[in-house]
């Protein structure tokens, strides 16, 4: 006994008696049973473990192999789970959160506060990406995209996406196929300038975009040299 705790027993004594019996048919008498023979021997009951398959028949039937084999199997097996599932474990969409820095310091992602921690997951997946696009449209708009969930729209018209950067002056000014005030300014203009357009669908979403955080991204991706102009509506 273990406080008031009975030990779980799993090795039992078996003892097999067995009996015969003589009747005289012809006078129709029974004599009494007589012992004819016995045979004692233990039954052992043991959780089966995997680690038998790996080897011989013969090492299989010996109780000492088996409950040996048990011990390993459970001080390692959760290292085998985890083996199985490393995919999961170095994807940081489903890493464990304690993983995270780790995963970001293997790509050279710095770790913002101000991102969630869904948003953190997602840039960090995507951080290779990133910076084969940095300082370009495309980087620029899949970082916003990342960040505020908005899609890319790619199969759309660019005056239709919910991302858009539009360069209103990147055709200079012709005369004969310009109008002024649409698409050309008399005075001049500011030189690689853009504007960056997030359009929600709902005010709620809107009104969650942190703009601070969006120009702090903005100012990252964009050369060094441009300007630009942040409209969320």
């Amino acid at each position: 006994m273990t406080g008031d705790r009975p030990h779980l027993s799993l090795d039992y004594s078996i003892e097999v008696l067995v009996y015969g019996q003589r009747y005289a048919e012809s006078e129709g008498v029974a004599f009494p049973r007589q012992l004819v023979g016995y045979q004692v021997f233990t039954l052992h009951l043991r959780p089966p473990t995997p680690y038998l398959n790996f080897l011989p028949a013969l090492y299989r039937e010996v109780d000492f192999v088996g409950r040996f084999l048990a011990i390993i199997e459970q001080a390692f097996d959760p290292v085998v789970q985890t083996m199985d599932g490393l995919g999961a474990y170095l994807d940081p969409l489903t890493a464990p959160e304690a993983l995270l820095p780790f995963l970001a310091h293997w790509v050279g992602w710095t770790i913002d506060p101000r991102w969630s921690n869904r948003q953190q997951r997602r840039l960090i997946r995507n951080a290779v990406t990133l910076y084969r696009w940095h300082g370009t449209r495309r980087g620029l708009r899949v970082y916003l995209h990342l960040y505020t969930g908005l899609p890319l729209d790619d199969h759309l018209p660019e005056e239709t996406a919910h991302i858009r950067i539009e360069e209103v002056f990147s055709h200079g000014f012709v005369l004969g196929s310009t109008t002024i005030g649409q698409d050309a300014m008399l005075g001049g203009g500011c030189p690689y300038h853009f504007t960056v357009t997030l359009r929600c669908d709902r005010p709620e979403q809107a009104e969650s975009i942190d703009e601070a955080l969006v120009r702090h991204v903005i100012e990252q991706q964009k050369p060094a040299f441009c300007t630009y102009d942040l409209v969320i509506c």
